[in-house]
């Protein structure tokens, strides 16, 4: 991993300037989505949230470009602990289940469907329930259209 970019992530803050400014980075520089990933995806790592505002931040305006990484984002989306990363990746399987630019394959989409379902009947905030909510109810959705 790149450490000066492994540093911004680190010292990076929620205001939107900042987060804007790592996404429009890797939007631009897109061979640091593996390193992106690997730090968000890092359950060790006490900033790994940081790295969750990111992802979801693209998943929301650059879906495609987390294709190649979502079976790595679906197999750690349960494990998270920290509010901020429960939020985001609630965020970023809600945004990858509504996407129209990929398709999500069968594993893939029951990872996201438990996950969802853990959020919505278990102790968490309002909002990685709403989300678990929609994610759940485009997939229900789906099943009867």
């Amino acid at each position: 991993m790149d450490t000066t970019f492994f540093n911004r992530l680190a010292k990076s803050n929620a205001s939107t300037i900042c987060r804007n400014g790592i996404r429009d980075f890797v939007v631009e520089n897109p061979s640091y989505m593996k390193d992106l990933i690997t730090f968000a995806t890092d359950l060790e790592n006490k900033n790994q949230y940081k790295g969750v505002w990111i992802i979801e931040m693209l998943a929301e305006t650059h879906t495609e470009m987390l294709l190649p990484f979502i079976d790595q984002i679906a197999d750690v989306a349960s494990k998270y602990k920290h509010e901020s990363a429960i939020r985001g990746v609630s965020r970023t399987i809600l945004f990858l289940t509504n996407s129209k630019k990929i398709s999500l394959t069968e594993s893939q989409q029951e990872k996201f469907i438990e996950t969802s379902l853990d959020r919505l009947i278990g102790d968490y905030k309002v909002a990685p329930k709403a989300f678990a909510m929609y994610a759940l109810g485009h997939y229900a959705q789906k099943k009867s259209g």
